[in-house]
């Protein structure tokens, strides 16, 4: 559903993206959504944390002093690349 979203998002703002619409584009049943979710925000809000998390999992690298930076920033950029490629409209 994660996917889903971010790719409605792509051509409509949040407020405008049904719930049918989402669970067409993930593929799922709408109780499926229903049973994680109450509603659309929580959805996005579980995106972004999951982005955020996976950048706090690479800035822990760069207090590891095995770690060279230009590796984590290029670890950074290369994560930042992945979610503007799956953010891109079809």
């Amino acid at each position: 559903m994660h996917q889903g979203l971010i790719t409605l998002l792509n051509t409509k703002k949040i407020n405008q993206v049904p719930i049918k619409e989402l669970t067409q584009t993930s593929s799922v049943a709408r109780s499926t959504f229903y049973a994680y979710y109450d509603n659309i925000d929580n959805l996005l809000e579980e995106v972004e944390d999951t982005f955020i998390e996976n950048l706090n999992t690479l800035d822990q690298g760069i207090t590891d002093p095995a770690v060279n930076n230009f590796t984590y920033f290029y670890e950074v950029l290369s994560y930042v690349e992945k979610i503007a490629i799956c953010c891109q409209p079809y």
